[in-house]
C-alpha cells in the first residue's frame, strides 16, 4: 500500500494558463489547454500581438494551494553509530522513518506564467510529522527511552514549472504533465527527547535535547499531471522527491563528556510528498 502511495502524484491548479478559445480539438484533447501562437498552432495572422492567441490573453498570474501526505524515506534521527566510546554505553542508529510517523504537508503561493508552458512558482509551505517512541542508547545494559517532540518545519520556495503537450484523458478530457524544480529554506523546530526514562525514573529531569531550531537548505523535484476543472481552475496531482538539510546538534545536554553523546549528530532528510493541488488563473 505505501508503494502505492509513494507512486501516486498530488494535485495542482496550474496549467496552460487560459481556457477554452476557438481552436479546440476535435476529439476534446485540448479542451482547456488551447495552445495557440506559443505552439505554432495559429495562423500568421494571430503572431502580431505576442501577448494574446486568437483574441485570448495569457493569464499571468495564478494562485495555488495543495495539501497532502508526505512519506519518510531516508535519513537518520538517532546517530548510535557516532557516540562517545564509554564501556558500557551503546546505541543504535534510528531513522527518521522509525522515529516519525508520516507527516502532512500544506502549501500556498503564486506563480508567473512565462508562456503557456512555463511557469516560476513561490510556495510558501507548513508540515508536520508525530514523533514515536524510541530508543536513545543503553547504559550497562538499561534502555534510556522516550518520545520524540513532534517535526514541524515552514518555509518557502521558488521553482520552475515545465509543462508538456496535453494528452486525452478520460473524464477531465485531457490532462497535461509537467516536472519542476524547487530550491528554498525552511525553519526546522527544536527537537527533544520527551519523557526520558531510565531504570524507570526520569533521565535528564525527563527531557533531552537533540537538536536547536533553525534554518535549513530544502529543494524537490516534482512530477505531475493535471487537468482543467472550470473555466479558470485547475487540479492535479504531484509526488517526487523532497530534500531538507541537516539540523544543528544541541550539546546543551549531551556534552562530549556524558554517555550517548554524538546519538543526535542527525543527517538530512528525504520524503516523497503526494500533493492534491489546485490552481486559479486570473
Amino acid at each position: 500500500m505505501r508503494t502505492l502511495l509513494l507512486g501516486a502524484a498530488a494535485i495542482a491548479l496550474s496549467g496552460c494558463s487560459w481556457l477554452g478559445g476557438s481552436n479546440h480539438h476535435s476529439s476534446s484533447t485540448y479542451n482547456g489547454y488551447n495552445q495557440g501562437y506559443y505552439s505554432g498552432q495559429h495562423t500568421t495572422k494571430h503572431k502580431q500581438d505576442p501577448c494574446c492567441v486568437g483574441g485570448k490573453r495569457l493569464a499571468r498570474w495564478n494562485l495555488e494551494g495543495a495539501i497532502g501526505p508526505e512519506f519518510i524515506v531516508g535519513g537518520d534521527i538517532i546517530t548510535g553509530d557516532e557516540i562517545n566510546a564509554i564501556p558500557g554505553v551503546t546505541s543504535e542508529n534510528v531513522s527518521f522513518d522509525t522515529g516519525y510517523e508520516d507527516g502532512m504537508r500544506y502549501e500556498l503561493g503564486g506563480s508567473y506564467a512565462l508562456n503557456p508552458n512555463r511557469k516560476v512558482t513561490l510556495m510558501g509551505n507548513y508540515a508536520k510529522a508525530e514523533g514515536n517512541d524510541v530508543i536513545l542508547g543503553s547504559i550497562n545494559d538499561r534502555n534510556v527511552t522516550g518520545q520524540l517532540s513532534d517535526y514541524e518545519r515552514y518555509g518557502v520556495e521558488v521553482g520552475l514549472r515545465q509543462y508538456f503537450t496535453p494528452t486525452s484523458a478520460p473524464v477531465f478530457g485531457s490532462v497535461r504533465p509537467y516536472v519542476e524544480g524547487r530550491v528554498g529554506a525552511a525553519h526546522v523546530d527544536d527537537i527533544a527527547l520527551e519523557n526520558a526514562t531510565y531504570r524507570n525514573n526520569p533521565y535528564n529531569g525527563g527531557n533531552v535535547n537533540l537538536y536547536e531550531g533553525g534554518w535549513v537548505p530544502t529543494g524537490a523535484g516534482l512530477v505531475g499531471v493535471e487537468a482543467p476543472v472550470f473555466n479558470r481552475a485547475t487540479l492535479g496531482l504531484e509526488t517526487g522527491v523532497r530534500y531538507t538539510g541537516l539540523l544543528k546538534t544541541d550539546t546543551s545536554d549531551l556534552t562530549t563528556s556524558v554517555p550517548l553523546a554524538g546519538s543526535n549528530n542527525g543527517s538530512a532528510s528525504w520524503t516523497v510528498p503526494v500533493m492534491l493541488r489546485g490552481r486559479y488563473r486570473f
